[in-house]
């Protein structure tokens, strides 16, 4: 299996992102780092961000990419005090929440294959001027996911992305599956992930 996109430039060319996924994740950080901490990340924050804290976006208005790398650079150095794998975790908690609100109970109906296939195609949905997202099935379980020419990258980017991957095995309930960095990342908008599901039953 092979999944396509093309990306779609508005006419200023900007990276932008739905609200929903930015309330999401402001959502997640807050219950992780409790009210105390989530205040010296908001005080942190450039002004037009931290206002987003009071006025959260609606959830289809589209929102320059650079807030959602202010939170999540913020909260890795003010929050988290450096440590990315915190970064992993709001991902996979974030898109755990998205998954249920998509796709509710039919979620674990789902094969990781059709999740991350379906992921893909959603990158554009939920992405504007920000690169593609690509996934190629490599084995009968096992797939490729290529990150191409994302604009926006900052600090705890691909921590946070592979916490996104991560939720998708876990939402098909396989019990044993690992996702694997293994090319580009750092400050390039090119990365390669790979992901590979265990041959147990998924958890019921």
């Amino acid at each position: 299996m092979k999944v396509g996109t093309v990306a779609v430039m508005d006419e200023r060319g900007q990276p932008k992102a739905k609200g929903a996924g930015f309330n999401t994740v402001a959502a997640v950080i807050r219950t992780m780092l409790g009210p105390k901490g989530f205040e010296t990340v908001t005080r942190a924050l450039p002004p037009a961000t931290a206002a987003l804290m009071k006025q959260p976006p609606l959830p289809m208005q589209w929102l320059p990419c650079d807030h959602f790398g202010d939170l999540i650079s913020t909260a890795l150095r003010h929050g988290f005090h450096g440590d990315e794998q915190q970064l992993v975790e709001v991902g996979r908690k974030s898109l755990v929440h998205d998954l249920n609100t998509l796709y509710r109970m039919f979620v674990k109906l789902l094969s990781p294959r059709y999740v991350i296939d379906r992921g893909a195609k959603l990158w554009l949905t939920y992405n504007r001027n920000n690169g593609t997202l690509r996934a190629v099935q490599t084995g009968e379980r096992s797939c490729d996911v290529f990150y191409e020419g994302v604009a926006c990258v900052y600090p705890g980017f691909w921590a946070y992305q592979r916490g996104c991957l991560m939720a998708a095995m876990e939402a098909t309930g396989y019990r044993k599956a690992t996702v694997t960095l293994v090319r580009g990342a750092g400050t390039t908008g090119d990365a390669q992930f790979t992901l590979v599901w265990g041959s147990d039953p998924p958890a019921s």
